[in-house]
């Protein structure tokens, strides 16, 4: 079953898809928590440029609710070929401030136009990873005039981190289509207008493992999916 939804996530992947008018669409909407005890929050020790990144911040790559409910969940249907208009931006302006990424976690659409900048006087370099393997690495010179432009062109999460200041951390998820969602404070998410279908949904996060299951949704039906990572 594993193997079949990763073939489906590749093939999904390479299609263009198509917008259309949606009548009688359905809802998908549910919990992402995290399985067993949540990790004790992390304080990371700054020892580089603590002028302007501080001494001390806390490690925001987990951010757990009371009861177990994860932010920043990032929950899709990875094989829906046609449906509403696209959503998510064509375009992200990342920006290092205070040796931190603004913003810290974005969705945009495949093929946006990534520009990455600086407010800091510091040198930093931009590290970014998928899926363990690297997709560009530059230095960002202490300038608050230089910007670098990348194109996304392939689906997915991306992991982004400074090697100068190894506590920066940020995520970027590329969206092959409107179906996503970016879990809240207390782990819940909802996907709208979905045609009446079979789909794979999934979850991506920058510090778990990835989940994969099937949901059916039926013309204004109402679907409750949760899901547990870590």
């Amino acid at each position: 079953m594993d193997a079949l939804i990763a073939v489906l996530f590749v093939v999904s992947s390479l299609s263009a898809y198509v917008p259309m008018d949606i009548s009688r669409g359905g809802t998908i909407s549910g919990k992402i928590s995290y399985n067993g005890k949540p990790p004790s929050p992390a304080k990371l020790s700054i020892t580089t440029d603590r002028k302007y990144c501080g001494e001390s911040r806390d490690d925001d790559s987990w951010l757990i609710a009371a009861d177990g409910g994860v932010k920043n969940v990032v929950v899709f249907l990875s094989d829906i070929t046609s449906g509403k208009k696209m959503t998510a931006p064509q375009k992200l302006v990342l920006n290092q401030v205070r040796c931190h990424y603004i913003p810290r976690i974005s969705v945009v659409a495949r093929d946006a136009e990534l520009q990455v900048r600086s407010s800091d006087p510091v040198l930093h370099n931009i590290h970014t990873y998928r899926d363990g393997t690297t997709l560009m690495n530059f230095a960002i010179p202490p300038s608050q005039g230089f910007s670098l432009n990348k194109k996304l062109d392939k689906p997915g999460g991306i992991k982004l981190k400074c090697d100068v200041h190894n506590f920066m951390r940020g995520a970027i998820f590329v969206a092959s289509n409107p179906y996503y969602a970016i879990t809240s404070d207390d782990g819940s998410f909802e996907i709208s207008e979905v045609p009446p279908g079979n789909y794979t949904i999934n979850t991506w996060h920058e510090s778990a493992g990835p989940i994969a299951q099937k949901v059916a949704i039926s013309e204004n039906g109402i679907v409750t999916w949760n899901a547990k990572i870590r």
